[in-house]
């Protein structure tokens, strides 16, 4: 379903994410138009020729002067310099949100800029890739995807609405958290993952890399997102991150003392219950995008 109030879209970052936002919308009404906003020409070029983007400009303000919403996504360093641009330039009414994988940092900048009942409606979408750039966006990266949208009290509830409204546009399954609980939530299911699967690449001898088959590379697969990125997103979540990595210290001692014991058992069933629950995920996913 489409907002048919919705005329214009600004996109602030069109790497990925933001190319797929852009395909997104057009995918689901043409009508609507992107403006993409870049730091250099190149990566613009890009996002008009894969269709990304109906204009682009370097000028966060003046692409924002006539939107309707604004998503950034932009890598989380770069927020603060573009909400400060966006500011004296968004119309009465328009909204801003984001994909930014961590909330609380970005709430409490967005409120020091916009205002405390300003336009930010933070959002995460649980939808990406390991590879950068716009020439790797999706139409349908968001479809059966699941996107946290982060109100506080003070949040307007009719940007809310609108936002949620947005991301469902694009395909996605909304649900609300808290900033302070969707950041302990993803510090487990999204940045431990990547710290798992940094540390098991990282711990190999380089004589038994090229032994490595198919279940390695699907287990260490986003091992290969961008570094800076990850830096950021770890340390503008640190707390959360480091009790996330505290519980993943215990189940792996739990499994160490269930090898060490020699309990066969007790190890099938811990490795059934795993099993199991990802089955079910997995086959959740799937109804999704039916």
């Amino acid at each position: 379903m489409t907002d048919r109030a919705l005329r214009e879209v600004a996109v602030v970052g069109v790497g990925l994410l933001g190319g797929s936002v852009g395909l997104a919308v057009k995918a689901a009404d043409e009508r609507v138009r992107v403006v993409g906003v870049g730091r250099r020409e190149s990566s613009l070029a890009k996002a008009l020729e894969a269709g990304a983007a109906d204009e682009v400009t370097l000028d966060t303000a003046a692409a924002v002067g006539r939107a309707d919403l604004v998503v950034l996504a932009t890598p989380l360093g770069a927020y603060a310099r573009h909400l400060m641009a966006m500011k004296p330039a968004l119309r009465r009414g328009t909204c801003v949100t984001d994909v930014g994988s961590t909330k609380a940092m970005v709430v409490r900048l967005a409120k020091e800029i916009l205002g405390t009942r300003g336009p930010f409606v933070g959002a995460h979408p649980m939808a990406g890739g390991e590879r950068r750039g716009v020439e790797f966006a999706r139409a349908d990266l968001f479809v059966g995807a699941t996107c946290i949208i982060t109100p506080t009290k003070t949040t307007p509830p009719g940007k809310v609405r609108r936002v949620e409204r947005f991301w469902r546009m694009l395909g996605a399954v909304t649900v609300r958290m808290s900033p302070t609980a969707h950041d302990r939530a993803v510090a487990r299911v999204s940045h431990l993952p990547h710290i798992l699967a940094a540390i098991i690449v990282a711990g190999q001898r380089d004589e038994d890399l090229p032994l490595a088959g198919p279940g390695f590379l699907d287990t260490t697969r986003v091992a290969s997102g961008d570094p800076a990125m990850w830096r950021d997103i770890l340390l503008t979540n640190r707390r959360a991150v480091l009790a996330a990595l505290d519980a993943a210290d215990e189940q792996l001692m739990h499994l160490r003392d269930l090898l060490e014991l020699g309990d066969g058992p007790a190890l099938e069933r811990y490795l059934a219950r795993a099993k199991g629950r990802r089955d079910e995920m997995v086959s959740e996913r799937l109804r999704r995008r039916e």
